[in-house]
């Protein structure tokens, strides 16, 4: 994978660039933004492929939070998306109401630094 569309960091809605047309995502910007696609997506809510997506409420927000069985589930789908070769560095952080992560990622593009 080459190319995708953009996503806005804040919404995750598509998003015009400046020439007016869908903004297109290229080369280490493109697996990024599959990357963090990828980790949005809850286990069981893809009419298709139901045993895919990252167990959020099963792991992190029903008794007690199991972070790491989170963390390996985030792990895994990360390095399934193409253009992924390797998470060198990943961090999961659940404060209060939040769960958030930050992944270094080496791809066939260079390394990229995701967060979500």
């Amino acid at each position: 994978m080459t190319r995708t569309l953009g996503l806005s960091d804040s919404s995750h809605d598509l998003y015009l660039a400046p020439d007016g047309n869908l903004a297109v995502l290229s080369g280490r910007d493109a697996v990024a933004a599959a990357c963090q696609t990828a980790s949005l997506a809850q286990l069981g809510e893809m009419v298709l492929a139901t045993t895919s997506g990252l167990p959020n409420f099963q792991a992190v927000w029903t008794g007690a939070p199991n972070l790491a069985l989170w963390r390996q589930y985030l792990l895994n789908t990360l390095l399934g998306v193409e253009g992924v070769l390797a998470v060198s560095d990943l961090t999961v952080d659940r404060t209060g109401g939040v769960l958030s992560y930050r992944a270094t990622i080496e791809t066939t593009f260079g390394k990229t630094t995701v967060n979500g």
